[in-house]
């Protein structure tokens, strides 16, 4: 195992951050990260393994680093706590220094399982070196992480070729998803397609109380950031990080709020109820755009539509004419409605199920014109014959009432 310095490069410290437990109200773990001084100044990561590279000692600086965050942590932690630590991919597939980083970690004395290996954004030239190089840490009993999930370079596809436990959000996912209804949702969607790939989640840069209740209601296993504690040097065994403030954890499970379910919404009342007054017309033969009167009315309502009992579209949709701007159909075909097959839809196949009931659907694309549309229907019976009603509203003009 090498020196935990490295002659001639910046002076290594390390800082630890806990990373919080939302169900547990606790501690699950401790991300180690680099508090460098060249000289008597202080130097940012990035200046200090700038400064390893151009030396060409990169790998060695990588592993010193390891190293001393390992030796650091053992004098606080309990044997339950996890450590979180950063690694660039150049290092972890590099010939040399990647096995001899396994062989440093596990020299340490830490248990595989209590380290979890957070593999750094970064633009990695041989994605086949590097899943042989996790597949290697991996075998060994470490945990893996994919960190800043969300920016750069580390996408879905690196998820599927790592497979990792632990997907670590980019902080920047956070800040704009509470600046907004549509950007919390598709927030609570990327949480709830990772979970589907079977991963943790943490997310990153928590700094505000409206963002740690909007972590908790997209269901995210774990959080990080200034607003439950910041990274510090000084802490020993019983020191600081085992006090982390988490008594408001439960209270924030428990009061976020901002992600009512679309069916739950107020705002969509008045959606309802021209919607049955739209079906109750029909049902008694009211030509469909005299029966399409009121729901067209509605501020942000679409069009109108009817499906036969095996999903295809009878009659051409009946538009409204004030949002001619979002529905242009993007591709010309796309504008032909009439016998169109929508079987597929979750709208259509929950109306099959539950007759008479008015359901409300998720936001999804609309295939013609790529605005979010959120869709009421019912299954009616019409001299014995089966037919979905569905009327469409525009999602992103709902979310501009929304709180």
């Amino acid at each position: 195992m090498i020196d935990a310095q490295v002659p001639g490069l910046p002076h290594i410290e390390s800082a630890f951050q806990p990373v919080l437990s939302l169900a547990h109200g606790a501690a699950v773990g401790y991300e180690a990260l680099l508090r460098a001084t060249s000289g008597s100044a202080p130097c940012s990561p990035d200046e200090a393994f700038a400064l390893a590279r151009r030396a060409g000692r990169y790998g060695e600086y990588e592993r010193a680093c390891t190293l001393h965050h390992l030796r650091r942590f053992v004098r606080f932690a309990d044997d339950e706590t996890v450590l979180f630590l950063n690694l660039h991919p150049d290092v972890l597939a590099d010939p040399v220094h990647g096995p001899a980083l396994a062989d440093d970690l596990l020299e340490s004395g830490v248990t595989p399982g209590r380290v979890v290996i957070e593999v750094l954004e970064a633009r990695q030239d041989t994605p086949l070196a590097l899943i042989d190089a996790v597949d290697r840490l991996r075998r060994y009993g470490f945990l893996i992480a994919l960190d800043d999930f969300g920016s750069g370079l580390t996408n879905l596809g690196r998820v599927w070729d790592l497979r990792p436990d632990v997907v670590k959000l980019d902080r920047e996912l956070i800040c704009k998803a509470v600046t907004s209804y549509r950007n919390a949702r598709s927030l609570l969607r990327l949480v709830d397609l990772l979970h589907d790939i079977g991963t943790f989640i943490v997310v990153e840069g928590i700094e505000t109380e409206e963002q740690a209740q909007l972590s908790a209601d997209c269901d995210a296993d774990f959080v990080q950031g200034y607003y439950y504690g910041r990274p510090t040097i000084d802490v020993e065994a019983g020191g600081t990080l085992a006090r982390v403030p988490t008594s408001t954890l439960g209270a924030q499970l428990t009061d976020a709020r901002k992600l009512r379910r679309v069916s739950d919404l107020d705002e969509l009342a008045p959606y309802r109820r021209a919607f049955g007054l739209f079906r109750d017309a029909w049902c008694w033969g009211v030509p469909i755009e005299r029966a399409a009167r009121h729901f067209l009315e509605c501020e942000w309502a679409l069009r109108v539509f009817v499906l036969d009992n095996t999903g295809r579209q009878v009659g051409e949709n009946i538009e409204s004419e004030r949002h001619d701007h979002w529905r242009r159909a993007t591709f010309p075909i796309l504008a032909r409605s009439a016998g169109a097959n929508w079987s597929k839809r979750t709208y259509f196949r929950d109306a099959l199920v539950r007759p008479g009931e008015t359901i409300v659907s998720e936001p999804y694309m609309s295939s013609s014109s790529k605005n979010l549309c959120v869709t009421l229907s019912v299954l009616v019976n019409v001299g014995g014959n089966g037919f979905v009603l569905g009327a469409d509203i525009l999602f992103e003009g709902l979310c501009r009432t929304l709180a």
